[in-house]
């Protein structure tokens, strides 16, 4: 019987959860997304669950949506969900998740050139307190510092992407930003002062004397684990070992509210970053990739 795609329904949320738990670092998005509806039927305006099904058995799952995820699929389902990709036309941005999965299925597309492509995102954990001091300056932000975190954020997307998320116009990232600050899910360093004395450079928000010296978002809750996101560094400070306390801290304060694991991927040629998570105790437990359109 021929591979068929379909809604995941109520019924399925056994299976769903079941597959999911495996691997926990690598489907920690959708995992939130079942622990605040309790089913499997996940539809909204935001995306899509459908799974693949060998006649009535699901074999995989995929988000569909600003971003497509797969679980547990394989070039046979991915083969699946791009006749319907394809016939439907392009309407997501970004393809994430297992490296030999995400590029098997953007060779299958024929969505035209993609924007971008991370090829190798080593995914890393970890499950225990850090091998470094927590730097004590890193608090969880409020909007009294939007000021800072707003043009430190801009430079971490538009460094780590390849563009910029304003270049038509600040409304939409500024109010994304707004809305992790308002979930107190970022927390930074910010200061006037460099740790060695002198002032901070007036960059990126050029208009004050206060700046970002680090950042990180926690972009992904779940119960358990947390995926972070938008980790960035002041140039000035930069290989000075604040990226470490400061991941350090982040690391810390998440696992004392009882999320026992923190998560995150990064891009392969970011090695500096990759030695600071290093230091901080994460190890690699998969590898992700990235297509952008």
């Amino acid at each position: 019987m021929a591979l068929r795609i379909a809604r995941l329904e109520h019924q399925h949320t056994r299976w769903l959860t079941d597959l999911l738990a495996r691997n926990p670092c690598e489907n920690v998005y959708l995992i939130s997304l079942l622990e605040v509806t309790g089913t499997a039927r996940l539809g909204s305006p935001a995306g899509t669950l459908y799974g693949i099904f060998d006649g009535d058995r699901p074999v995989a799952a995929y988000w569909v949506g600003g971003n497509i995820i797969p679980v547990a699929a394989t070039p046979a389902t991915n083969e699946v969900l791009a006749r319907k990709l394809n016939a439907d036309g392009r309407v997501s941005c970004s393809l994430i998740g297992s490296r030999s999965v995400i590029l098997d299925l953007q060779q299958r597309l024929n969505w035209g050139r993609a924007r971008g492509v991370r090829e190798r995102q080593p995914l890393l954990a970890i499950s225990s307190d850090p091998l470094v001091t927590p730097d004590e300056h890193v608090h969880r932000v409020t909007l009294d510092d939007l000021g800072a975190v707003f043009p430190a954020s801009v430079d971490m997307f538009t460094k780590e992407v390849g563009f910029s998320p304003i270049e038509d116009g600040t409304a939409g990232y500024l109010a994304r930003v707004r809305g992790i600050i308002r979930g107190k899910n970022c927390y930074a360093r910010i200061s006037s002062t460099l740790p060695q004395g002198g002032a901070v450079p007036r960059w990126p928000a050029e208009e004050q004397d206060e700046q970002v010296l680090f950042k990180a978002d926690i972009g992904i809750r779940a119960r358990r684990i947390v995926q972070v996101q938008g980790v960035w560094v002041h140039p000035a400070v930069r290989n000075q070992g604040l990226g470490a306390a400061g991941m350090a801290a982040v690391v810390q304060r998440t696992r004392d509210k009882g999320h026992s694991t923190v998560s995150l991927y990064a891009n392969d040629y970011n090695e500096t970053a990759l030695r600071m998570y290093a230091r901080v105790g994460f190890e690699q437990v998969g590898t992700f990739a990235t297509v952008m359109y």
